[in-house]
């Protein structure tokens, strides 16, 4: 006769097996931020171009590519299929590079080059989607969107301290992407996810207060535009439940931002005794919130450009690259559709109504994630290769989509059949 285990002898068993569950998650959260921090904040790039990385980027993006991939596997993953149907407009870009090649770009030396390149980002975006695709998958979002946004907002202070030079614009902080533009999407796809997951309202502001003068200091009139209005979508959303400590924050905020102001006036729009008329204006379009001033009349020359373009070869494009390299229109649609066709843009436009009519369905269900997806397409080009993008579609996917495939790696034994046991009649 076999021996009942008793009461506490089953809980240090069930704690045991707790612990080594809270384990596999920590490593899993570990393996997520070795690898997605560096490739969004773009520190991996940069440190390989100024010659401070002992190894190539490369083996790193590999080693770490597999140690997420294997967490992933020991930390039960179950799967959103509309989550990776949303990567078939990269993966159409990248198979378009590859084997039609109906493009060619010299402009890193060769063609393969450029090709490697889009792999890269497409084996790192797959592998976001896949990190997002466990029973801990909220946890993993939460961390990697902190400490991205605050890596990206701390190089932008390092550089603005004058303790390097990140930025190709003078005049405007970029940090590690080396592009003004790219620190305000980052940080406002990161926050997004942020407002959508944490509950806690106050350690959200605190992390708004973090990441603001960053993205002031990058001096993007779109990432401005689009940063206010996300900003402006939570406190609305939060209104009714901390309406005193919307006055507070009114309160302190509106002394802060007039002086930030006045010192980015000071500071930013002079070299020397020179001052610097595009920073200047730029500046003062932002804070007077003049649209019509916000508006660059040279994106508004290259988006033209690439709608003649477009239709020039309105049904299959110019090839993968062209919409990225030659037009340059600043806008994702039409990049797109420069690249591969009408059927690129209209893929990936069906794919966010999809998002966003799933969200409205649900009571607005992430619908913060969709707030920069959406508002960010008419002013960035590299949207669709860029990791951080899909990380927020992927986190609002899950949200809208409850429907999981679980991977198992053996079937669960079945229970022995029990003999017939005689009624007592009988």
């Amino acid at each position: 006769m076999n021996a009942v285990p008793s009461v506490p002898m089953r809980h240090a068993r069930m704690s045991a097996v707790e612990k080594r569950h809270e384990r596999l998650v920590q490593l899993l959260i570990l393996a997520a931020l070795a690898l997605l921090v560096p490739a969004m904040t773009k520190s991996l790039s940069w440190a390989d171009d100024v010659g401070v990385l002992p190894f190539k980027p490369r083996d790193y993006t590999l080693l770490t590519l597999a140690a997420a991939g294997v967490m992933v596997m020991l930390n039960r993953p179950s799967i959103c299929p509309p989550a990776f149907l949303m990567l078939l407009v990269p993966l159409l870009r990248v198979l378009d590079a590859t084997f039609l090649q109906r493009f060619t770009i010299t402009a890193l030396g060769d063609h393969s080059i450029v090709v490697m390149s889009l792999l890269s980002n497409f084996l790192v975006t797959f592998t976001t989607v896949l990190l997002l695709s466990t029973e801990s998958w909220r946890r993993v979002a939460m961390w990697v969107a902190v400490c991205t946004s605050l890596v990206c907002a701390g190089c932008v202070y390092y550089e603005w301290l004058g303790f390097e030079k990140f930025t190709r614009i003078d005049g405007r902080m970029a940090g590690f992407p080396e592009d003004p533009n790219d620190p305000p999407i980052i940080i406002s796809l990161m926050l997004a996810v942020m407002f959508t997951l944490n509950r806690r309202f106050w350690w959200n502001v605190a992390l708004i207060a973090v990441v603001s003068p960053a993205i002031a200091l990058t001096l993007s009139r779109s990432g401005m535009a689009v940063y206010s209005c996300l900003l402006f979508c939570y406190m609305v959303g939060n209104l009714r439940q901390h309406y005193a400590g919307m006055l507070l924050i009114v309160a302190v905020s509106v002394p802060l931002a007039i002086g930030g102001i006045a010192i980015l006036s000071e500071t930013s729009t002079k070299v020397g005794i020179v001052t610097n008329k595009d920073t200047a204006d730029r500046l003062k379009a932002i804070y007077e919130l003049d649209f019509e001033r916000i508006k660059s009349p040279e994106r508004g020359k290259d988006l033209q450009d690439g709608w003649e373009a477009a239709g020039k070869k309105p049904m299959w494009g110019h090839g993968t690259g062209a919409g990225t390299s030659v037009w340059k229109p600043h806008n994702q649609v039409v990049s797109l559709w420069i690249d591969i066709g009408i059927f690129g843009p209209l893929l990936y436009v069906s794919t966010l109504f999809l998002l966003t009519f799933r969200s409205l369905a649900l009571k607005f269900r992430g619908f913060y994630c969709l707030v920069p997806l959406w508002l960010f397409v008419p002013c960035s080009q590299i949207l669709v290769e860029s990791p951080h993008y899909w990380f927020t579609a992927a986190v609002c996917c899950n949200l809208v989509f409850s429907g999981r495939f679980r991977l198992v790696l053996n079937s669960p034994a079945k229970a022995a059949a029990r003999p017939h046991t005689p009624l007592p009649q009988s």
